[in-house]
Order: C-alpha cells, then structure tokens, then sequence
C-alpha cells in the first residue's frame, strides 16, 4: 500500500446534534416566567380544534404529546396552562440562536426543537472536539435558558441523534469514529428513526434489536422489504449520508453531491506529491460513489494555496465515473491541467450530479470492465433472484441436428470453480477451461476430429 508522509488523512465528518426545549415553548415562558415549573401545553385554546405545537415536561408525564387535539391533551393533563403560539417570537429567537451557533460552527441549522453543528475538523479555541461541543451546548442552554440540553457527537446526523437521545438531559454522548454499529447493536429499533410498519414486521421475525437486523445480509433485507430494505440494512449499521435529511447544508445538497479533502504538511509545489493526494482523494471518493452505486456527472479539483486564494477546474466528464479507477485518470487530467502560483496546503476533490448507474449493461460489459465487477454484479442477480437468474451460454460439443441444441447452459459459480481448480481438471460434470481454450485455437478443418475425441467424455459425463 502507498504511503506518503507529507500527506495527513483526511477529515472524518463529525455531526452534533443537540436535543433542547421547543422554540414555541421557550418563548410562552419568556412571556409568563411563572408557568415555568408548571404543565404548559402551546398551541392555543384547548376549545380550537388545533394540534398541540409543545409541551413541557411536566405535561408531557401526563402523556400529551406534539400532534394531539387540544381537546385530548386537557383530558390527560387538566391542569396544565394552554398558551397560544406566537410565530413572530419563534422566528427571532431561531435568528437569534442560529447567529450566536454560526460563531462557533461552519455549518448550522436550528430546528424546533433540535439543532445540528458540524465539528468537522479543529476549532482554534477549544482543545478538542468534547470541549468545541460542551462549548456549543452552553451557549444553546444560555440563550434559552434550558438546563435540559441533550447532546450527541457521531459521524453521521441519524447516529448523532440517537446518541442525544440516549444521552438524556445535561449529558453528551460521544460515538467515536468507527463505532458506530457497536453502538447500535444493542438499541431496540424503537430507538432508531424506522417506518412502524417495517418495526412491526421486523419484530414478528424475531428481530428486536439493530445488532440482530446489522447481523443479516443487505439482500435479505430486500428480499423482504424490496428497496427500503438497503436502507434498512444501512441504518442499523451507522452507514448512510454525513449530513443525510439536511435540508440546507453543503454537506446534503439532495444527496448529489460528495467531496473529500487532505491537508499537506507545509507548502507542497512537487507534482509528484500533489499526484499521490489526488490518487488517494479519487479512490476514496470513488469508493463512496461505488458504495452507493452512483455515478458523477461533474467533478471538480480545488487547491487551496499557501498564499492566495485556492484555483480549482471542473470538468463534465462523458464517461461518468462510478469508482475510483474511473475517477482517477478524470482527476489526473485535472490537476496537469492546473497552474499553481504558491504551494498547495490542502487539495480537494468533489463530484456533483450524482444518479443511480451501477449495473448498466453499456458499462458493464465493455472490453475493459472488471473481472470482479461483472462477477460482483451476478453475485447480487443470483442472491435476489435465485441461482438460476443467471446462466452462461456455450456451444454445445455435439450440438445434433436441432437448433435449440446449439449451445448448453453452464453454472457460473462451477465454472469459477473450474477455473481455480485448475487446468487441464474436469470438476462437477464441466470441461476444464484448458481443454475448451485449445479447442478453440483449432481450425474448423479439425472441427470434427476434436468432436469425436470428445464424444466419449461428454457420454461418460451424462451417464
């Protein structure tokens, strides 16, 4: 494997999510301080036939919850205080947190009633990343004035949030890289974001964790639950979109859209370096793009320099990579391509305009596909729809006078089989690969001769 000492990993993704009082909530008691240590239900009159907006802790023991009629909500919680909404206040106290959290963290968004951060990378205030997110969830509880903030840190939004919601109040939850499934495993799927449906018919199989789901194979899982079965398979494994379901981030962009950056020891002006980092950015993104079964539309090559500011040069490419041995020679042509005025602290690669193209024919079966490609691709035909789904076809040794005798239709696993007992080997009722390629070589003069020498083994076979 490669290696390069001027070349530092690059950034692992890292999402806070912090779990705080409803918006609507906080502003009803900035109205009446006095309701604050009692069940306050928002959303208006409980004689309007509206849903309840919030609710605080203490009518929420009493069983209402976000969603219910007002009606509903005053028979499980009599004494609780209903106060109107005020839409103008939730706005400007969301401007208000957003605006205070932006000087803390690149990327931002504030929800009702939870807030996500991203602590990618090193912040220069704070010593480490449990520092920058205690750091994040003080300001949040300060300017709400909510002792309650839950926090939760992982490598993608679905895992930070279960990690806040496991966490509980004044706590974080830090899920290390790479842990994520270790962390799942032992959850019930209630603690996990699933389709009720899908919760329900996993728990008539037996399965009542995410661990038992992650233990089983991605096509099981659509066998069973056709496409939302992948995605299944993904959740319980931690897996899945960094900034997944962010509806305004650079880390989403309606999931079109994946990038990867290194950072360079010191100012790098050697090609050959600069090569190495691009090499290594093209398969890491490519195998992302490959794990998705995705293929790029753009791609775009940036260099941030020593002094000035980064160059970059993005390209339309008409063979749309789809992994990292097609993304290569793109982001090759790219960087000698580029001239660089000052030594190069970073490089960064992204692809945009993704869309579904793993497993098109036209790519699939070209002269330069991979061996292991078009196996991968029979694999998962054979594993979802039976072994039967895919066959080889070969000419038949003594096809006869009838057409459909012409050729016979061979097992690709045995044939792989074959192949890697040996040459010159017959296994399982097939003829060895060695004795089919010289029969090949030979005119069609010695078609016959080589017919009849093989008549007695393919008899012999049959019976």
């Amino acid at each position: 494997m490669e290696t390069n000492p001027r070349v530092t990993a690059s950034l692992s993704a890292r999402i806070l999510c912090a779990r705080h009082a409803h918006l609507a909530l906080v502003t009803a008691w900035r109205r009446h301080p006095e309701l604050r240590a009692e069940p306050v239900i928002v959303g208006g009159a409980p004689e309007l036939r509206l849903p309840v907006i919030a609710a605080s802790a203490a009518a929420s023991a009493s069983g209402v919850r976000p969603g219910q009629p007002l009606r509903e909500a005053q028979q499980r919680c009599p004494a609780a205080a209903f106060v109107a909404a005020d839409p103008a206040a939730v706005a400007s106290i969301r401007a208000e947190l957003l605006s205070r959290l932006c000087e803390l963290a690149p990327i931002v968004e504030v929800g009702d009633d939870t807030t996500w951060c991203d602590l990618t990378g090193r912040h220069a205030a704070h010593r480490d990343e449990t520092a920058w997110a205690v750091a994040i969830a003080r300001s949040i509880a300060e300017l709400l004035q909510d002792d309650g903030v839950a926090v939760g840190v992982a490598a993608t939004r679905m895992v930070a949030e279960v990690a806040a919601r496991q966490s509980g109040a004044r706590r974080l939850h830090r899920v290390a890289p790479g842990a994520e499934a270790a962390f799942l495993a032992p959850l019930p799927l209630s603690a996990l974001p699933l389709d009720p449906g899908m919760a329900a018919r996993l728990a008539a199989l037996g399965l009542d964790c995410a661990g038992a789901v992650a233990g089983l194979s991605a096509a099981d899982l659509q066998r069973q639950f056709g496409p939302g079965g992948l995605e299944l398979w993904r959740r319980v494994r931690g897996e899945g979109g960094v900034g997944e379901g962010w509806p305004v981030s650079r880390l989403d962009q309606g999931a079109r859209q994946l990038g990867e950056r290194v950072v360079l020891e010191g100012g790098i002006g050697d090609l050959e370096a600069l090569r190495f980092a691009v090499h290594r950015l093209a398969l890491g993104v490519g195998e992302r793009l490959r794990r998705r079964g995705c293929r790029a539309a753009v791609v775009t090559l940036i260099c941030e320099l020593e002094e000035g500011e980064p160059v970059g040069l993005r390209t339309a490419s008409l063979q749309r990579p789809g992994g990292g041995a097609e993304l290569w020679p793109v982001a090759l042509e790219l960087l000698t391509r580029l001239r660089l005025p000052a030594p190069v602290t970073a490089v960064r690669l992204e692809v945009e305009g993704l869309e579904a193209g793993a497993g098109r024919q036209v790519d699939l079966w070209r002269g330069d596909a991979a061996a292991e490609e078009i196996g991968g691709a029979a694999s998962r035909l054979r594993a979802r729809f039976g072994t039967s789904a895919v066959r080889r076809a070969e000419l038949a040794v003594d096809p006869g006078d009838l057409p459909e005798r012409r050729f016979r239709w061979a097992d690709p696993v045995m044939e792989a089989a074959v192949a890697r007992s040996g040459d010159g080997a017959a296994v399982g009722g097939t003829v060895a690969p060695a004795e089919k390629r010289a029969s090949e070589g030979r005119p069609r003069t010695a078609e016959k001769r080589t017919t009849e020498s093989r008549l007695p083994v393919v008899s012999a076979l049959r019976r």
